[in-house]
């Protein structure tokens, strides 16, 4: 049983961490030519690697579970973290071994990105007694695909102390061994391709309603710039509308600043709407009994953190301060 409110950890995480390399360029090259680079970043990346520091940045006390290498792209990754108070304690480093680099021709005037990645050498990370204690005193263990093996054990042991399992599903991730580990998962918000995939309908709307069913306690569906679709615990359904930006610049990382905002609020949420009643519940149990009017402004939070991101290169650099979300909410 888990016992709030925590002293450690809200958030832990098992995920590819990574470094975005991102060069903003007039056109892409179609042979041999040289052109002026317009400007260029490096920041960190990896799916839930940045919904973890999102959440960080947004004070939701964050943990990643990774291996990378010793090189130097490893070093600027666990720096990266550390600028947005995610914890690396429980990144493995292998001597010798490459990190993870992915570098992002984007397009000047349409945000149009081209990614070339080189994945990292790093064995996937064995699953550790430490990992085991950081699952159980965690409230949501937030996941996506990566490291399949250590993914499954971290999700029973979740399942079995009532830690809350979120699942990101990126476009281009679906596959059929995701469909058991999505069933399995009690927040599960997915790129509109994965949707399609995994329920087999266009209609987002129905989709979000057929992965409800299948045992999700909060389903979400998210188009971009046509804004998400959810179904809350309750069964309610919710269409969280977009907060449309007069240009966009990159939408590297919008989708996974969407899951780590999402995460921030709810974790902020739960420890505020908790009475003492609640004080005992795990935290499966907790989440069936969040309002749906309440989950609404997560929703809408997370939908303003993700569009503003969209104003600058890269998927954490341009992310908004509170000040600057809370004024595209219409909350100040």
């Amino acid at each position: 049983m888990i016992t709030f409110p925590r002293k450690n950890i809200d958030i832990v995480g098992i995920g590819a961490s990574t470094l975005d390399r991102f060069i903003v360029v007039d056109h892409y090259p179609t042979g041999r030519e040289v052109q002026q680079v317009i400007s260029s970043i490096v920041d960190g990346g990896g799916p839930v690697a940045t919904a973890l520091a999102v959440a960080g940045k947004y004070g939701a006390r964050t943990v990643m579970i990774d291996s990378i290498g010793d090189d130097m792209v490893g070093r600027h990754i666990l720096d990266d973290f550390e600028k947005y108070n995610v914890n690396t304690d429980a990144i493995q480093v292998e001597r010798g071994e490459k990190s993870g680099v992915a570098t992002i021709l984007v397009k000047q005037d349409t945000g149009e990105r081209a990614v070339f990645f080189e994945r990292s050498t790093a064995r996937e990370p064995e699953f550790l007694a430490v990992h085991k204690q950081l699952i159980e005193d965690s409230l949501i263990l937030h996941i996506n695909g990566r490291h399949r093996k250590l993914m499954r054990t971290a999700m029973e042991v979740a399942k079995a102390k009532g830690t809350i399992i979120s699942l990101d599903g990126g476009a281009q991730r679906y596959d059929e061994e995701m469909k058991l580990i999505t069933e399995e998962s009690h927040i599960v918000i997915v790129a509109r391709d994965y949707a399609e995939k995994y329920t087999g309908t266009t209609d987002l709307e129905e989709a979000c309603r057929i992965i409800h069913d299948r045992g999700a306690l909060i389903a979400g569906v998210t188009d971009g710039a046509n804004g998400s679709y959810f179904v809350w615990p309750d069964g309610t359904p919710y269409r969280c509308e977009p907060f449309i930006q007069e240009s966009i610049i990159d939408t590297t990382g919008a989708g996974d600043s969407f899951h780590g905002a999402f995460l921030a609020r709810l974790v902020k949420y739960i420890y505020k709407k908790m009475d003492t009643a609640q004080m005992h519940m795990n935290g499966q149990e907790i989440l069936m009994h969040c309002a749906h009017t309440d989950l609404e402004q997560v929703a809408i939070f997370a939908s303003a953190v993700a569009a503003l991101n969209t104003q600058g290169i890269g998927g954490r650099s341009p992310l908004p301060s509170l000040e600057q979300v809370h004024q595209l909410m219409g909350l100040e």
